[in-house]
């Protein structure tokens, strides 16, 4: 019998009890000792787990919905069976055979012929290439760490590979958003001791637009790549370029996109996943060839993405090498206008639950946490992997909601101003005015990367404190936020510059820029009246009058 990922058991999973164990697809939803999260002993395997079930989801949901009534609502409210979604996916069950005869599950639809097999933990994105290996330089993340892999974690890598794919060399395609997006998720509940149920984890992330599609299994190789001959993409068929209103592809292509042409190979043998602990047949190694799906733009439901001009195609937000802090956490959650047109775009998961969806978020477990995650890539090579979690903000109040909104975004731009003036400060004090030293290495990146991680508890602490109490005045909300700013500015100032000791020039220089940079964060200066104004509070008398003045003059001259 073929390894089926709808039928067979697929994913390691941790229950509410702390127990953990491997599912099938139709016991997601197991009311006795639900599961609530996936277990991989990857990340990049969990994020996939969800967009695999979501994709699922999506797709079964749009097309039963063709002639049958769908509430989301009474899939949130309602628990189905394994039963009710054995039958929910029927009819797309034959599309995820992994091994066997016929279409196999992201694999390409005709068998190689002469080609040589790869070993199977090239399949993820963490495995050194062949340049890395040619160097040694696979010192943290080692060549041949898994001689095999039991079907279901074979499954997950190739899966995985093909939607966060980075760039292969010549011929192998990245993933239609890119190498290494980034996936923001909705996680319900923000109650360690009560965690929200896995169902409910991913059927909040299911994107409200399947009920305006139109049936995909109608054309499944619309949706499903590795049902039909691969749509080539080399010169001799003029590099194709697939994009989201193409009429080759559906719109839950997007779950499914498949940019390799990959075909795993099978292992008549027995043995046990070092990554799942099962006892399965084996998978050893894949063969590939160059030129699969060429993808063009698209908008992947559940990554956010940015726009250098409105006129400019969308293009999806990239994770980076460090930490995610409340500056990148306001642009995936509300978005904002960026300046000279630039736009940051929620994924479409976030915009729904900030929307319609936050009543049966609130109603249920009176909170929700944001999580992000991806491959921070430099061209082909993986850096590391980022997994964050941060508070949403949910209000089904819509004033709140922009109030929220707008202060967020406020407050995050007043960050960036009051690190202007705490930067300033720091070159004043170390350097002379003709030195031009970098400013963004060194001392100067350390007391960034300080600064907003330093201040981004009090951050959340007023949007927090403004969902508590919305009838509180902005500016002082404001005034605290600004208080927290300039006691974390100074302490770095003063932990970060060196004792001026015998020095009088150094100590001058730091005397000076430290009253400097405690004028800005009074309103004082060019700095200081930007970081005011951002955070829309009165400028100090004198340079409000003279404003005044120069407004008066301005009229008269008129």
């Amino acid at each position: 019998m073929p390894y089926n990922l709808l039928v067979d058991p697929l994913f390691p999973v941790v229950r509410r009890s702390g127990r953990t164990s491997l599912i099938r697809f139709t016991e997601l939803t197991v009311a006795d000792d639900p599961p609530v999260d996936f277990c991989w002993p990857r990340p990049d395997f969990n994020i996939a787990s969800y967009e695999f079930c979501i994709g699922v989801l999506s797709v079964a949901l749009s097309h039963i919905s063709a002639s049958n009534t769908v509430s989301l609502e009474d899939l949130w409210g309602n628990l189905p069976t394994a039963e009710d979604l054995a039958s929910l996916v029927q009819d797309i069950v034959p599309f995820f055979n992994l091994d066997g005869d016929g279409p196999l599950f992201m694999q390409d639809y005709e068998a190689f012929s002469r080609t040589e097999a790869n070993d199977i933990d090239a399949l993820l994105i963490d495995t050194p290439g062949v340049n890395g290996q040619n160097k040694n330089a696979d010192l943290l993340t080692h060549r041949h760490r898994y001689p095999a892999m039991g079907r279901a974690a074979a499954a997950m890598a190739l899966y995985a590979l093909q939607q966060f794919a980075p760039s292969g060399g010549a011929g192998n395609r990245t993933s239609m958003r890119g190498g290494g997006p980034l996936t923001t998720l909705i996680i319900p509940g923000a109650n360690p001791g009560n965690p929200s149920t896995l169902w409910h984890r991913i059927i909040i992330n299911v994107s409200q637009n399947f009920f305006s599609w139109d049936d995909p299994l109608a054309r499944p190789e619309r949706v499903f790549p590795w049902v039909a001959p691969t749509l080539v993409s080399d010169k001799e068929h003029g590099e194709r370029e697939v994009s989201e209103h193409d009429s080759a592809v559906h719109s839950a292509h997007a779950y499914f996109g498949m940019p390799r042409r990959i075909r795993l190979v099978f292992s008549n043998e027995q043995g046990f996943c070092p990554l799942t602990g099962a006892e399965d047949r084996l998978v050893t190694g894949f063969s590939q060839q160059p030129w699969g799906m060429n993808y063009g733009v698209w908008r992947h439901p559940l990554t956010p993405y940015r726009r250098q001009k409105e006129s400019d195609p969308p293009y999806s937000v990239k994770p980076k090498s460090g930490r995610f802090g409340y500056r990148d956490w306001v642009s995936v959650t509300f978005g904002q206008n960026e300046g000279k047109g630039a736009l940051a775009l929620p994924a479409l998961n976030v915009e729904d639950a900030s929307g319609d969806r936050a009543n049966m978020i609130l109603h249920v477990y009176g909170s929700s946490i944001l999580r992000v995650a991806g491959w921070a890539m430099s061209n082909m090579e993986a850096m590391s992997y980022l997994w964050a979690e941060q508070p949403l903000y949910l209000t089904d109040d819509k004033i709140l909601e922009d109030r929220l909104r707008n202060t967020a975004i406020g407050f995050a731009n007043a960050g960036d101003a009051a690190h202007i003036i705490l930067r300033s400060a720091l070159r004043e004090a170390l350097f002379s005015d003709s030195a031009k030293p970098s400013l963004d290495a060194g001392l100067f990146d350390e007391s960034r990367m300080a600064f907003y991680e330093n201040t981004e508890r009090a951050f959340h602490r007023a949007l927090a404190s403004l969902l508590e109490k919305p009838d509180q005045e902005r500016a002082g909300l404001a005034r605290s936020w600004l208080k927290e700013m300039q006691k974390v500015a100074g302490e770095i100032f003063q932990r970060v510059l060196p004792a001026p000791g015998r020095d009088p020039t150094l100590a001058r220089r730091m005397a000076l820029a430290h009253g400097h940079m405690m004028a800005g964060f009074s309103g004082w200066g060019k700095a200081g009246e930007r970081l005011f104004t951002t955070l829309q509070l009165p400028l100090p008398e004198k340079k409000a009058a003279k404003a005044k003045t120069k407004t008066k003059t301005k009229e008269k001259k008129s």
